[in-house]
């Protein structure tokens, strides 16, 4: 089995193919609410219901796409040709459903949305599990994988963090100035993120070779033929899967909590929205820097020991903002804390699902890394999923009045609590699970093993 390095221009494709997909899925995350509501003249509960039954959806599609890709056999892998397949549907798709005419009835305006929003979807399902996948089939080398699922990461935070900076400015001058955004602007848009997005998937796609499947030739049977139902059993019974399941969640789930809360904090908490901007700069750019000193000091002493010793420091972070919410420079700061030290764990999610594939392989003699990798999707759109029910709750309970130039305390409180407090549950719960989580230090004799196997 191969274990050698990866090429400079394959990790610099991977990145950038990841960051054109963020982009993309970016715009339609943080803006199809707006786009059916505001300017097709959609309903927002119509719109609610939409994204609630289609992630539903999303969650089995995610399953069922790595159960495909375990079982794909070609001559350029298993990922690899679910990357070219999808990759046009998914910039057709989006550009379509940001297409959506508004000279329609509204039933068919709503009929057009779901049925373009679940394309789209299944669509990205595809490519997102392919381009994951990638991580633990293009080699077996510890390092190497690490500084896959650091660029992977990287790529992505970049483009989550490009997209919500400049989604308004562009929008605002495709739309001739005005803020009040048309349906033009919307469309030249996603063609234009479609683009970026196509030619660093193209990219990564011709620049990587994924190793040879190693066969499991005990009764005669290949490991690449398990049937999916024993797939799924085994991945329940795969403790570290699981806990690197319920890591990524909380990742994603502060994420993107914050981001549908960031416009509220800086009206309402702040009093400025304009300090958005400066939000999502010391939220997320502290992280990227960090990012390469990050993954050094993992090779160096381990990923568990530098993601749990960066949690822990990101505590620091929550402790400045909390002193005082109202002290614009302390809470940057405070920002800027937390965002360097939760890099180590940030960049490592993708190698963390890695290694426990490559567990589970060992461990049950069943081969599944679509369907492992399948929990990133998952975890990515049911994080998506939760915070908005979360932000919803919160508000209404808080007492939030939408439009209103002063809010309560209560409901001031509220979005301080769905700001910050999110993410410090979550990462109190990624302390406790790499607290807990011991398989780092026996992956070299689960790697050891399975290369004596081949």
């Amino acid at each position: 089995m191969e274990t050698g390095k990866v090429k400079g221009i394959t990790k610099f494709s991977i990145a950038l193919g990841f960051l054109g997909q963020a982009l993309l899925t970016g715009l339609v995350a943080g803006y199809i609410t707006y786009f059916g509501t505001d300017i097709v003249g959609v309903s927002a509960l119509a719109m609610g219901n939409i994204l609630l039954v289609s992630r539903v959806f999303d969650g089995i599609t995610d399953i069922l796409m790595g159960a495909v890709i375990d079982r794909t056999k070609s001559k350029q892998g298993k990922a690899r040709p679910w990357i070219i397949r999808a990759i046009v549907p998914s910039v057709l798709f989006t550009i379509l459903l940001f297409s959506t005419p508004g000279t329609i009835s509204g039933t068919a305006k709503i009929v057009f949305i779901f049925v373009m929003y679940n394309l789209y979807a299944l669509a990205y399902t595809a490519l997102g599990c392919a381009m994951s996948t990638l991580n633990v089939r293009l080699t077996r080398n510890e390092k190497e994988i690490n500084t896959i699922s650091t660029l992977i990461m990287f790529g992505s935070i970049l483009g989550n963090t490009l997209i919500n900076a400049v989604a308004v400015s562009v929008l605002t001058a495709l739309s001739g100035g005005s803020n009040q955004y048309t349906r033009t602007a919307f469309i030249e848009f996603a063609v234009i993120l479609g683009v970026i997005c196509l030619v660093g998937t193209l990219l990564t796609y011709f620049t990587t070779t994924e190793i040879k499947d190693t066969e499991d030739t005990q009764d005669g049977q290949k490991k690449s033929g398990t049937n999916t139902k024993k797939s799924i059993l085994a991945l329940l019974k795969n403790k570290y899967w699981i806990m690197q399941l319920i890591n990524t969640v909380c990742v994603y789930l502060g994420l993107y909590t914050r981001l549908a809360v960031m416009i509220y904090y800086g009206m309402y908490v702040l009093g400025n929205p304009g300090l958005v901007a400066v939000l999502v700069i010391a939220d997320n750019v502290p992280g990227l820097i960090a990012m390469p000193l990050a993954l050094t000091i993992s090779n160096k002493v381990g990923k568990r020991k530098a993601s749990l010793i960066g949690l822990l420091l990101t505590l620091i972070g929550f402790v400045l903002m909390f002193l005082n919410i109202y002290n614009v420079p302390l809470f940057v700061v405070g920002l800027v804390i937390k965002g360097l030290f939760f890099a180590p764990v940030q960049g490592a999610t993708n190698a963390f699902i890695a290694d426990s594939a490559l567990y589970g392989e060992w461990k049950f003699g069943v081969k599944s890394e679509g369907m492992a990798y399948s929990a990133i999707s998952f975890a990515n759109k049911f994080s998506s999923g939760l915070s908005g029910v979360v932000v919803g709750w919160v508000l209404a309970l808080t007492g939030y009045v939408g439009g209103a130039a002063v809010q309560t305390t209560s409901a001031i409180n509220g979005i301080i609590f769905l700001y910050i407090g999110v993410t410090l549950i979550c990462t109190i719960g990624q302390i406790i699970i790499f607290a807990l989580y011991d398989l780092d230090k026996k992956m070299p004799q689960i790697r050891k093993e399975l290369n004596e196997r081949v």
